[in-house]
């Protein structure tokens, strides 16, 4: 058995399709295919077939329907992470809350990323100063999936009369997003300052480096990345026997992530600050 989402993506105002070129539909198309299939993976944690088709062109409007069809026994990578309750119950919940994040930054880098918990909440302020609280498995996905640059196309259709996007599920709205809104979906890059952040999260060891300045290869749902370990008495404690692991073992650490502006490149370094307990 397998169980389906759907998603799609309408553009409601005086959109004529009639206009958009052919390279524009397919940027548009594969940007959504991009943040769907990223969503997939962060959530699921596994491969999972996906296709995005044109469901509806008509004068006034553009429907593109996503589906995703995911085996039944497939367990979400996400569940393996603390505080998932944090309003995510599948996917569709994270490319909202991608999004969102999107138009509460307004296409600025965040002012400041610090927690509020003990646990992954984290507390964001925006360029004008507001804040929000918001899941800290959510926030890394959308830096280290770099969500911004693939939802900048989404605006396209706004250039050829749309006023508005509805993010549906299964039909029904859950996201609006007017053309200020799509006009801000822009790359989250880092300014003046590093974009710092840490939370909580359950790491799988692909590779540890005990010696000399070496960086840890971990699984963090499905993405692959390195991280150097700062946590010396942990480290202490494995050189001395007191603590062990083999490939596969998950750890639950405070993951730390920089982010850093350095000329024309960005460059993301994690780091473990400590290792909590052995999963």
């Amino acid at each position: 058995m397998a169980k389906n989402d759907d998603l799609s993506l309408y553009y409601r105002g005086n959109a004529n399709p009639g206009t958009m070129e052919a390279r524009e539909l397919i940027q548009v198309l594969s940007a959504f295919t991009r943040i769907t299939t990223k969503a997939n993976r962060a959530y699921h944690g596994s491969t999972a077939r996906a296709s995005v088709r044109i469901e509806r062109v008509q004068p006034g409007s553009i429907d593109l329907q996503w589906i995703c069809e995911v085996a039944a026994a497939t367990q979400t990578a996400f569940a393996a992470l603390p505080a998932l309750s944090f309003g995510i119950r599948d996917v569709a919940g994270l490319i909202k809350a991608w999004l969102d994040l999107l138009k509460f930054l307004k296409g600025q880098p965040p002012q400041k990323v610090q927690n509020v918990t003990n646990g992954n909440a984290l507390q964001i302020e925006n360029a004008t100063g507001q804040s929000i609280i918001i899941n800290g498995n959510v926030y890394h996905t959308f830096i280290l999936n770099g969500i911004g640059s693939d939802a900048e196309k989404l605006e396209l259709p706004v250039r050829h009369g749309a006023k508005k996007l509805e993010l549906k599920r299964g039909g029904r709205k859950i996201g609006s997003y007017d053309a200020a809104d799509l006009s801000s979906f822009r790359p989250i890059r880092p300014k003046d300052k590093p974009l710092e952040s840490e939370i909580e999260a359950i790491l799988e060891v692909i590779a540890p480096v005990l010696e000399g300045e070496g960086m840890w290869r971990f699984k963090y749902g499905r993405m692959s990345i390195t991280a150097k370990l700062l946590d010396e008495d942990y480290k202490q404690r494995v050189l001395g026997g007191t603590e062990s692991f083999s490939h596969g073992d998950r750890l639950q650490a405070k993951l730390k992530t920089v982010q850093e502006n350095l000329g024309d490149k960005i460059t993301t370094k994690h780091f473990i600050t400590k290792v909590l307990e052995r999963v």
